[in-house]
């Protein structure tokens, strides 16, 4: 049987989202393949083929090797299902590769507020006002970037004080947000009023358009207002991102917890769910992502020895 693979792609990749799969970057990864495969006269996926693709070009680090090739691996799969002659299986493991998480910029409460006091200063006024209640709506309820970006004006209930969030996967929640907050998003929703339609089904972040808010637009604006606070990094550190405020919150929520005395893994938990975990183990990571953190659970633990008799 002869396989059109790029056309067993397209139904790859439909099958796997409509499973819930985002598959942000499996895409463009397949279809670069699937064009070296074409220049070089080959129809069928072949294991050298495929570790040929995933550690080109050469001097890329071992993660990001190992990501190629698992996404091949899938789609090779796949096609050895329709035809074992038009791909062989590739085996799991085959580029190990460790992932090591970024160390996180936290900021201090001093820092969101200078953050969004200088993105009211950005222009054209529209963007100053979007971005100040972006960065505020995700520096106190934990939102992916991309979440806030897609939030639409009847995501919010201001009566009831709720948002509807689409997370990854499709997955939905509803957060409860605090009184001030509910404030800051309706004090928003009418400034933007003033400077552009506001359609009752339309995106609630829009950018200088009157459109949605685009993802690049807020990095861009974003990067301005970091620059402008002039705040400190580490050497050899990352600048601060919008991820990061998320990041913030989450460790923030759980230094609040122990200092209160909280049942630790009941509060993860809750935030595990808050934060649209698919799984809680992501939200643990946060014990170790701060060294106020760490010591807090350093002093529990010592305590709770020394309690033992």
């Amino acid at each position: 049987m002869s396989i059109d693979l790029r056309a067993a792609a397209v139904e790859y990749l439909q099958a796997r989202r409509a499973r819930g799969h985002r598959l942000a970057r499996h895409e463009g990864l397949i279809s670069s393949f699937l064009d070296g495969l074409a220049a070089q006269n080959a129809t069928t996926i072949t294991r050298d083929n495929v570790v040929a693709f995933a550690t080109a070009p050469a001097g890329t680090g071992r993660a990001w090797q190992a990501f190629r090739l698992s996404t091949i691996r899938g789609f090779a799969a796949y096609v050895h299902g329709l035809d074992p002659d038009a791909a062989q299986l590739i085996p799991s493991r085959l580029l190990p590769a460790s992932y090591a998480r970024r160390i996180p910029y936290l900021y201090s409460p001093a820092q969101i507020s200078d953050l969004m006091t200088r993105s009211t200063a950005l222009l054209p006024p529209l963007m100053g006002v979007t971005m100040t209640a972006f960065i505020g709506l995700i520096a106190v309820t934990g939102l992916r970037g991309g979440e806030a970006i897609v939030l639409d004006v009847d995501d919010f209930d201001a009566g009831q004080g709720l948002l509807r969030v689409t997370g990854k996967y499709g997955r939905e929640r509803v957060l409860p947000l605090h009184p001030s907050t509910v404030t800051a998003l309706t004090t928003y929703r009418q400034a933007r009023a003033g400077m552009t339609p506001t359609p009752v089904d339309g995106p609630f972040f829009v950018g200088a358009t009157g459109r949605r808010l685009r993802h690049a637009s807020a990095q861009k604006m974003f990067r301005l207002v970091v620059d402008a606070c002039d705040l400190p990094t580490s050497p050899g550190a990352r600048p601060p991102r919008i991820h990061d405020l998320r990041h913030t919150f989450a460790v923030n929520s759980l230094i609040d917890a122990h200092r209160d005395g909280v049942d630790v893994d009941a509060r993860i938990a809750v935030l595990a769910t808050y934060l649209g975990h698919v799984n809680p183990l992501n939200t643990y990571w946060y014990l170790t992502a701060s060294a106020e953190l760490m010591a807090l659970v350093s002093d529990r633990i010592t305590a709770h020895r020394q309690a033992r008799p």
